[in-house]
């Protein structure tokens, strides 16, 4: 089967201008760096704006994990941003991976996702660069290419097989080449409202088979998520804008996927149309410049922006689209991971999508606009939606992740609930038909915000001999909040029961003060084919008092890999727009 599909960017009018033209919201400007870095300050930084400096002041740069990109064609390592040159590192991309049936060629699209996960941007004095250091700088990079052919009339656009497809997904999930990846990023998609086509079921199926591989895509751009975004198991970005706002990026850009998606039941044969919120979380995807790959390969080769040779210090300017928000998410969880092998070694469940998922949709700032459906239901806070449609939980923001992942409770011990902190995951399992009962163990004072997130699978099932995927089951879970007395909980105040996502969300202020608890409670089964499910894990995180301040949250240093580098502080505070 040959299918048609493009990658997530917002649209193109390609236009290779000179460096000083550095204008034009829709045109693609490649210019050299010195042209672009006199146009910021480091305060406007995308990587510190969401978070990230937390782990690059206690020295987690991503260096133990590693990071896969999979769309149409290969992330090129011989843009300035890749040299690794003197660094105790793999080279950038480690890498490169395809089925013999895809055409292999690095391509102009993946190079700048690439960048955003993982560029480094090593300089001669061991610092790294404003513009070169993604995301997660020190990760490990792979590169997955699944196009068969490049449509050079349609820039962004390519087919695939199911070989091509299924090639590098399944090495990639499975650790077929000798070990799993900690992220997969996919920044591509095909029109698929309601998640039934195969290849979204087969990437819900390897990621819930392999939930210690965070799978993070993008949610598209225009109308409802598409695929694999629509699928399951892993973790949906939307767009964000308004760079030149008062308080940049809180603004879901107007290309981002907003609508309802919808729900094919496969007991039933029935599809529901805008019954989902599938888009999990957001970030920044507007205004950005990135590598520029403009060899004559992928989407671009054969066209009048082709140079040959490629340079190397080029980078395109106002780029937009859910393409670059999803890789900065996958490099935040990067990081949430790099931190997990310190804090947690040994301990798989703090590596679980779901609990990852949790944490960052637990730490999320809300939007503008920012409406999951809460609503007053019998003096009740009730939501049947879950999650916004454009932004999710709302804006990353990796500064009380990292709070919630490491300041307070850490997987409570057992399965089943029990005392926690104000902040704080856990990673349990529940009995269908029954409920596990979180109790925060100090009374909230007054005028507080609680957030809380909870997560689960679809259970999907993939043959690998015969390339199918099979439909397994659907828990539905739900979450309220309660308030305690004496130990007891008396009086649900506000809950969360969507039917048709795998993620409950709730984000209320708790006026009054008084102990408040979580229950998490396995209510039914949206569909069960095989008949047997009884129990479903899942991943929970909250926060209940104020974020602190970096410093108090008792991060210990990381591995100072590369003494001249951290020593000098001169990890210059990177970002990704001019």
């Amino acid at each position: 089967m040959i299918r048609v599909v493009s990658t997530a960017l917002a649209a193109l009018l390609l236009a290779l201008a000179p460096a000083h033209a550095l204008t034009g919201e829709s045109d693609i400007v490649a210019a050299p760096y010195n042209a672009i870095s006199k146009t910021f300050s480091p305060a406007q930084a995308i990587n510190i704006l969401v978070g990230a400096g937390t782990f690059y002041d206690a020295g987690y740069f991503g260096q133990r994990t590693t990071t896969a990109n999979v769309e149409a064609g290969f992330v090129w390592g011989g843009h300035e941003v890749f040299d690794r040159t003197g660094l105790s590192e793999p080279s950038s991309p480690a890498l490169s991976y395809s089925d013999a049936s895809a055409t292999g060629e690095y391509d102009f699209h993946a190079t700048m996702v690439g960048h955003v996960l993982a560029g480094t941007g090593l300089q001669s004095d061991g610092s790294l660069s404003l513009v070169g250091a993604g995301m997660a700088p020190l990760a490990t990079l792979w590169s997955g290419a699944i196009a068969t052919s490049f449509d050079h009339t349609d820039i962004g656009s390519f087919e695939i097989s199911d070989a091509s497809f299924l090639t590098p997904y399944q090495a990639f999930f499975t650790g077929a080449l000798g070990t799993k990846p900690d992220v997969i990023n996919s920044s591509w998609g095909f029109d698929d409202a309601a998640g039934v086509a195969k290849e979204n079921r087969i990437l819900t199926a390897l990621a819930g088979a392999n939930p210690t591989v965070a799978f993070v895509r993008s949610a598209g751009n225009g109308g409802a998520t598409a695929a694999p975004g629509v699928g399951y198991n892993g973790i949906v970005v939307g767009s964000l804008g308004g760079y030149s706002d008062p308080q940049p990026y809180l603004r879901p850009s107007t290309f981002s996927s907003s609508a309802a998606a919808d729900f094919y039941n496969p007991a039933t044969g029935q599809t529901l149309s805008g019954v989902r919120a599938a888009v999990d979380i957001a970030a920044p995807g507007e205004d950005l410049f990135l590598a520029a790959y403009l060899g004559d390969s992928g989407s671009l080769a054969g066209t009048q922006y082709v140079q040959a040779p490629s340079p190397t210090d080029l980078y395109f300017v106002n780029m937009a689209g859910t393409s670059f928000s999803a890789p900065i998410v996958a490099g935040g969880v990067s990081l949430l991971k790099d931190v997990s092998y310190v804090y947690f070694p040994g301990q798989d469940a703090s590596r679980d999508t779901r609990v990852i998922k949790s944490v960052l949709q637990a730490g999320a700032m809300k939007t503008t606009g920012w409406d999951n459906g809460q609503h007053l239901v019998n003096d009740v806070l009730t939501t049947t939606q879950s999650l916004d449609y454009a932004s999710g939980a709302g804006r990353m923001d990796l500064d009380k992740s990292a709070a919630i992942y490491v300041g307070g409770t850490t997987d409570v011990p057992g399965t089943g609930g029990g005392t926690i902190q104000p902040l704080g995951w856990d990673s349990g399992s529940v009995a269908l038909g029954a409920h596990n009962d979180y109790f925060f163990n100090l009374a909230t004072p007054s005028d507080e915000e609680l957030t809380v997130s909870l997560n689960w699978f679809v259970n999907e099932d993939f043959d690998a001999a015969s390339g199918l995927p099979s439909s397994g089951s659907f828990a539905n879970l739900d979450l309220g909040v309660w308030t305690v007395v004496n130990g007891v909980f008396t009086q649900e105040i506000a809950s969360s029961q969507s039917l048709y996502n795998t993620s409950e969300f709730l984000r209320l202020s708790l006026a009054s003060g008084g102990t408040y608890g979580l229950r998490v409670s396995f209510s039914g089964v949206v569909y069960d084919i095989p008949g047997t499910l009884q129990n479903e894990t899942y991943g929970l995180a909250w926060s209940l008092t104020a974020v602190p301040e970096p410093a108090a949250w008792g991060f210990a240093p990381g591995l100072l890999l590369v003494a001249i580098l951290w020593r000098r502080r001169k990890l210059v505070r990177s970002h990704f727009f001019r």
